[in-house]
């Protein structure tokens, strides 16, 4: 089956996580966590204003901290891609949550990959 929309793969030593994001992913996280994803990424943007369009090499663990980080949020943002990636599977969101190397979390390279996936879904176009 092809994916469409972002796609990404991830990788933690010899394993490899594939990220899809969608409109699948929206139904996804809500099916799985009960919140609205669009309201969730803009409380986080609005929450880390300017930050959203960061890339790898200014992903730093300063800036992370100076980021109004919500873990739940970013980890529950990871699990709906992966289950994305994963669809038309529906797997249990405890063991994609717990398939989710704990240092992704202070990896740049992964921050600056989960950012892009947060900024494809809120990029306005411009005329």
């Amino acid at each position: 089956m092809n994916k469409y929309g972002l796609v990404k793969t991830l990788k933690d030593g010899e394993n490899e996580i594939k990220l899809v994001g969608n409109a699948m992913t929206f139904v996804l996280y809500k099916s799985y966590f009960g919140r609205d994803l669009l309201n969730d990424i803009v409380s986080f943007a609005q929450a880390n204003s300017g930050a959203i369009n960061l890339k790898a090499e200014d992903v730093t663990l300063e800036n992370l901290n100076a980021f109004s980080f919500d873990t739940e949020f970013i980890l529950g943002l990871i699990a709906s891609l992966m289950a994305t990636a994963q669809y038309p599977t529906k797997p249990d969101i405890g063991e994609l949550i717990m398939g989710i190397p704990p240092h992704f979390l202070t990896d740049a390279e992964v921050i600056s990959d989960v950012l892009e996936f947060l900024s494809l879904f809120v990029a306005s176009k411009k005329a």
